[in-house]
């Protein structure tokens, strides 16, 4: 029998890792040779411009592509994906590099197209939809659709955003209550497949059902279309509910009774409202006229008043809703490129709590209790309660991919690196926190969650489940085998398995 010493396994090791990185190294000059061949834009880890190229707004997960395609135009594309295919690698797209877990640079190997030429904006009269590249961000595709048009478009709080993948990850924004989530609004998709063929999910189709939800899956978004509403009012109410100094048993009551607010059918569709998990201050804005906000939200400070007799309204009549977007999101709305991209390193993790099984007093409680615990040097807590319902309760979860059918709230808890490097117990550390709320969650209902930010160390079993139910992921399985028969969009945590 051969025996190995244990110097003899390091250096089996060692030999293993420089193997591995010496194919990764040949596999970069390979794709590079390609795409040069080609005429597309490309860079690996030796060129000047890696760094920025690579440059994502999670610094927890660091990413390590094979090499970053930079296509200008839907031939290019094409190539890269030819490329991709010849050296036997998978391929994510890119936006603004936003992801919360880093899924537009997928897994380490991966070929990264980056969208960033794609930023055309178009509007259609006749239809009232707005048209975008795939490498669009939030904030200039919203200000243009304002200026020329004075229409709008639900989207996510972060004018830096790329729009196509935060659409298709849900993408809850302060209109969404009245005017459905960014996903709901998604008309048509134009898709390059892992072949190079082009196809446009419409309304109807397979491809658009994925699409809202789970649409990175399948292809890379060449583009995609919009429906727009006009707003009711060009103002709105900007306004902030504090409880004083109060614990974690008043805070909690004065939560349910919110909620109880919302569910009794007080709460109108056009109100935002967001619960900050540290503050337990609520605030958001309302998109009508101030008497119809007051005669609204009246009854409710009386009914918080009677847990929280310090509970106090403030609010701002902004004249514009342009001033309200803003508000909500940042100046960098007024910005060309919708702002920096910014980051930091964190750890996220969300629930979604339906209409028919809202938050109990224990339930209430355990949340905040939960993220109270963190006491930590290194992390510091964020965390919010957003208001959904509105007219999500006219959804089913059959509608789209991503199961969304009749949610009240969507809870999002993130544990931030104060300084230096993400702590090795991390991931574990936020988790093991939250588990007495989730444990107190699931004794009601299955656990849901939201595309955008969810925990990216589930496994598939468990994120498929919380995103889209087994009806829905029965269904993109089937789809994925038949629309990537090759696996070529596979390479990222998120990736729908093939059947």
């Amino acid at each position: 029998m051969l025996h190995t010493s244990s110097h003899g396994q390091q250096l089996l090791i060692l030999l293993g890792f420089l193997a591995a990185g010496l194919c990764q190294d040949q596999k970069a000059d390979s794709i590079r040779a390609c795409l040069d061949q080609g005429g597309v834009q490309a860079t690996i880890s030796t060129d000047a411009t890696w760094a920025k190229d690579t440059a994502a707004f999670q610094f927890r997960i660091a990413p390590e592509p094979v090499a970053v395609a930079l296509p200008q135009d839907k031939s290019q594309v094409a190539t890269a994906l030819s490329c991709a295919r010849n050296a036997s690698v998978k391929v994510s797209a890119v936006g603004r590099a936003h992801s919360f877990q880093g899924y537009g640079y997928g897994n380490p190997g991966n070929l990264v197209i980056d969208m960033q030429a794609f930023t055309g904006l178009s509007f259609d009269n006749a239809t009232n939809q707005l048209t975008f590249g795939g490498g669009a961000n939030v904030g200039p595709a919203a200000k243009y659709l304002w200026d020329n048009h004075r229409r709008h478009f639900p989207h996510v709080r972060g004018s830096h955003v790329g729009l196509a993948g935060s659409t298709m990850g849900g993408g809850f924004g302060t209109t969404s209550r009245f005017l459905g989530i960014p996903t709901d609004n998604l008309a048509s998709v134009e898709f390059m497949l892992h072949n190079g063929s082009i196809v446009t999910g419409g309304p109807g189709s397979d491809l658009h059902w994925a699409a809202q939800g789970a649409g990175p899956s399948f292809g890379i978004v060449l583009s995609a279309t919009l429906n727009t509403h006009a707003i009711p009012i060009d103002g709105a109410v900007s306004y902030s509910l504090t409880l004083g100094d109060v614990d974690v048993d008043i805070a909690s009551a004065a939560l349910l009774k919110i909620q109880q607010w919302v569910t009794s059918g007080q709460a109108p569709d056009e109100l935002s409202l967001r619960f900050q998990l540290g503050t337990f201050a609520s605030a958001g804005f309302f998109y009508g006229v101030e008497s119809d906000f007051d005669r609204a939200f009246a009854p409710l400070v009386e009914s918080v008043r009677s847990v929280a007799p310090a509970v106090n309204l403030t609010k701002t009549v902004l004249p514009s809703f342009w001033d309200a977007e803003v508000a909500a999101v940042g100046p960098g709305m007024n910005d060309a490129a919708g702002g920096q991209l910014g980051g930091r390193a964190f750890f996220v993790q969300s629930w979604t709590v339906t209409n028919d099984h809202a938050l109990s007093q224990k339930q209430a409680k355990a949340l905040l209790q939960s993220y109270h615990s963190l006491n930590r040097t290194d992390l510091i807590g964020s965390g919010f309660l957003d208001l959904w319902g509105g007219i999500s309760r006219d959804i089913a979860d059959a509608d789209t991919a991503f199961a969304h059918g009749k949610n009240l709230w969507l809870i999002r808890v993130d544990g931030q690196l104060v300084s230096g490097i993400w702590p090795s117990d991390g991931n574990t550390h936020m988790q093991a926190l939250m588990k007495p709320f989730e444990s107190a969650l699931k004794k009601s209902a299955p656990l849901r969650s939201f595309v955008n930010y969810v925990n990216s160390e589930l496994s598939v079993k468990e994120w498929s489940s919380r995103l889209y139910g087994s009806k829905n992921f029965a269904k993109l399985r089937k789809m994925k085998a038949a629309f990537d028969p090759e696996g070529m969009f596979s390479g990222y945590g998120l990736a729908i398995p093939a059947k």
